[in-house]
């Protein structure tokens, strides 16, 4: 019996590796056999420029090139996530 069951064994694994080798792939696969996806996406909060605009709030002194500074990080944002 044990003679069956390893023939079955060894003609199954022979047909999922053909199949395998001959199944179309789809857009699915491609990217789940790719390579790892990774974005270089920073958080606007942690910006130098948003840094020092909450510092210059907090003191109650905004100082007009920092609110400058702040509109176009927001504005340059904006246009890329638009675009």
């Amino acid at each position: 019996m044990d003679d069956v069951t390893e023939t079955l064994d060894s003609l199954l694994e022979r047909l999922e590796a053909s199949i395998e080798r001959t199944r179309q792939r789809d857009a699915i696969d491609a990217i789940m056999t790719g390579p790892a996806r990774t974005t270089q996406v920073a958080s606007l909060r942690d910006h130098e420029v948003v840094r020092r605009f909450r510092q210059e709030l907090s003191d109650g002194l905004i100082r007009v090139d920092t609110a400058h500074r702040l509109l176009m990080l927001l504005r340059t944002a904006i246009d890329a996530a638009l675009t």
